[in-house]
């Protein structure tokens, strides 16, 4: 079993990387792989609780996290600074993380065997 994390970067209003992303993570889980995801940058919005906008042509995914419970995926986290710059609270997250330091995602980085970005 390979310890795999995904970084994730991008806003889920600009592209679809956040949903193709979340697939990934799903489907490596499946085959037994421990998967961390680490919520970066404007990845961050992914967390917000979604509300359904007609404007909005994205299918809003991010309700889709609930479903990592259910793949054992248990270690998602987000970097702290990029929630500070954007005057975001963990409080504020529809999903349970661990916010991270610098320090502490350098260290995260280092136990994997791989590390993916999107």
């Amino acid at each position: 079993m390979a310890n795999i994390l995904l970084l994730q970067h991008h806003s889920p209003f600009s592209s679809s990387h956040g949903r193709e992303a979340l697939d990934l993570a799903l489907a490596l889980a499946a085959v037994e792989h421990n998967v961390s995801i680490l919520f970066s940058g404007d990845a961050v919005y992914q967390l917000l609780p979604t509300a359904t906008h007609a404007d909005f042509k994205l299918k809003a995914y991010p309700r889709s996290f609930a479903l990592f419970e259910l793949y054992d995926i248990h270690q998602v986290y987000v970097c702290q600074p990029s929630l500070q710059q954007r005057g975001i609270s963990v409080d504020q997250l529809s999903l349970a993380v661990t916010a991270l330091a610098p320090v502490a995602q350098a260290a995260l980085m280092a136990e994997q065997h791989q590390v993916i970005g999107s």
